[in-house]
């Protein structure tokens, strides 16, 4: 798993709208699709299934009670963009991009959980080879696989935001309805120095920030007000994700710029008087290609293979009503296990700590046993400083940790007879002992139990010789 994190730059735009924008692009691309292929299916009850799907082209967040909620582009740009303290200054970020990459054998592994949903609900290995049959069955066939995926990946975001949440180890106040005015807060703070000046505390002293903490509470509370705290959690966070399927090469990729000299080279032997035939082919076959489609890198074009990603835009201030009192939060601060402003508040991020847990929280989601020491955080990086490709490929194996899901068989005698009863209610959640709330979209599993009693109908008026 890669995780990295993008500092707002606020001498470009003090709002998200730009980067909520760029990760609006898919939605263009994706809609299309679906458009034709609904049109086939008009008179099909649609609704639901339209609402599904269409999550994707959403941004995603966790509400207060930890359900997910979506938003559109201008939701989400005005979610973060509003969530601004009274204290922040105009040249610091207002937010950061966590970009969520998992690796190709995570990737895979996420297949084999789709593939055991699809199997399921009644879609396994026979069915899925009747329906790659037609065009419309393989276009079934994405789409419900294409929706799985991305509930996996929009549930291990919400963990990902809950490990991020408590790797700072910061307080929040319990009563943010409730807390000081500004004039109150500066005799309190002034009252609470003295106190403790009186009774001989200093500021090197250790116990200085819990008595600083406890005394401001209590001359609080003697005003009416609450200044007890509590841990932040993902609830304490404002931010909204995407779900990515696509990316790009970028002109300042490595193997962008160095096709780009090898191509300059090779124009500069072809207008050549005498052009070296041998040199040309050489320094052609020198051309970095992507591993997946074998096309030439070059800038703008798409990578191969599943590009599966998330992208996190998450707010520097938590959501605290009252603005005077929103809590500063940066993982890319440096500093770790210092105190601000003689409080308990910590501030500091500990990216190491974070990155295995975000690992962990994967693994445990997703019962995906790292079978190779390479994969682990800390094993990677060790690794960094020569190996860029890894030295092995995790084995069909690793599928077999998910359990052998109950199975059933479609088939009698010739094997085409009959098409058994699909059920959406039967997951493979149940079946392998542990949570991952997927569902199938209703629409494309009946149309593709339609499509199979087709084809199968088909088959047998084959062999009956009509």
């Amino acid at each position: 798993m890669h995780i990295s994190f993008t500092r707002h730059d606020p001498d470009i735009s003090q709002s998200c709208k730009a980067v909520t924008e760029y990760l609006d692009k898919e939605n263009s691309s994706r809609e299309k699709e679906y458009e034709i292929f609904v049109e086939d299916f008009e008179n099909q009850a649609l609704t639901g299934f339209d609402e599904q799907v269409e999550q994707q082209n959403l941004f995603f967040s966790q509400g207060k009670d930890g359900e997910q909620v979506f938003l559109d582009q201008n939701s989400a740009t005005d979610l973060i963009d509003a969530n601004i303290s009274s204290r922040a200054k105009e040249r610091e970020s207002k937010f950061f991009i966590l970009n969520i990459s998992p690796s190709k054998d995570e990737l895979e592994h996420l297949n084999g959980i789709v593939v055991m949903e699809l199997k399921a609900a009644g879609i396994g290995e026979k069915e899925t080879q009747l329906l790659q049959q037609t065009d419309q069955g393989q276009k079934q066939l994405e789409i419900m696989r294409n929706d799985l995926m991305h509930q996996c990946l929009r549930e291990y975001a919400n963990d990902v935001m809950k490990d991020y949440a408590e790797n700072f180890n910061r307080y929040v106040y319990n009563s943010p309805q409730n807390l000081p005015t500004q004039k109150e807060e500066q005799y309190i703070n002034k009252e609470t120095k003295t106190a403790l000046a009186e009774r001989g505390i200093d500021k090197k002293d250790p116990v200085y920030a819990e008595a600083y903490r406890e005394t401001r509470e209590k001359l609080a509370a003697n005003l009416g007000r609450d200044l007890s705290v509590r841990k932040m959690t993902a609830k304490d966070m404002v931010w909204v994700a995407k779900v990515e399927e696509k990316r790009t090469y970028k002109g300042n990729d490595k193997w962008v710029i160095e096709n780009r000299k090898i191509k300059r080279e090779i124009k500069k032997l072809e207008s050549a008087q005498h052009p070296d035939a041998s040199k040309i082919e050489q320094l052609k076959s020198e051309l970095h290609k992507d591993r997946a489609t074998g096309e030439i890198v070059r800038e703008g074009l798409k990578k191969g293979g599943q590009q599966y990603h998330i992208h996190v835009v998450v707010s520097r201030y938590d959501n605290c009503p009252n603005a005077r009192y929103k809590g500063s939060i940066s993982p890319l601060a440096h500093h770790r296990n210092s105190k601000m402003a003689d409080k308990t508040a910590q501030v500091g991020f500990n990216r190491d700590t974070f990155f295995k847990k975000a690992e962990r929280s994967f693994d445990q989601r997703f019962q995906y046993h790292r079978q190779y020491s390479y994969e682990k955080f800390n094993e990677q990086k060790k690794m960094r400083t020569g190996k860029k490709e890894r030295i092995a490929k995790v084995s069909g194996k690793a599928l077999s940790v998910l359990g052998q899901p109950v199975t059933k068989e479609l088939y009698s005698k010739s094997g085409v007879e009959e098409l058994h009863k699909l059920s959406l209610r039967n997951t493979v959640s149940r079946e392998l002992g542990f949570r991952v709330p997927l569902t199938v979209p209703k629409t494309p599993l009946q149309l593709a139990a339609k499509t199979l009693r087709s084809i199968i109908s088909k088959i047998n008026d084959t062999s009956k010789g009509y």
